[in-house]
């Protein structure tokens, strides 16, 4: 993930930081989930993990789409 304070400047890091976004996200709701049901913590497997990042997918994109309104309305003139 990307941690120093320089921008993202390209598509590709950009992409690259959202697909490590995506699999932290998913492993934490896998763990979440399997520690509420009383599971052991082992590695995920495929099946549980793509279940968990879809979820997780579905989380960003509505984040996304509210950081874009929450920038345009920043941007818009007249009074906040």
């Amino acid at each position: 993930m990307h941690v120093s304070p320089d921008p993202i400047t390209t598509q590709e890091q950009a992409a690259q930081e959202r697909d490590t976004l995506l699999d932290l996200i998913a492993r934490g709701l896998y763990c979440t989930t399997a520690s509420a049901l009383g599971a052991s913590h082992d590695e995920p497997g495929t099946e549980p993990l793509m279940k968990a990042r879809t979820v997780a997918d579905d989380y960003l994109a509505a984040y996304e789409e509210w950081l874009v309104k929450l920038a345009a309305e920043n941007a818009a003139p007249g009074p906040q």
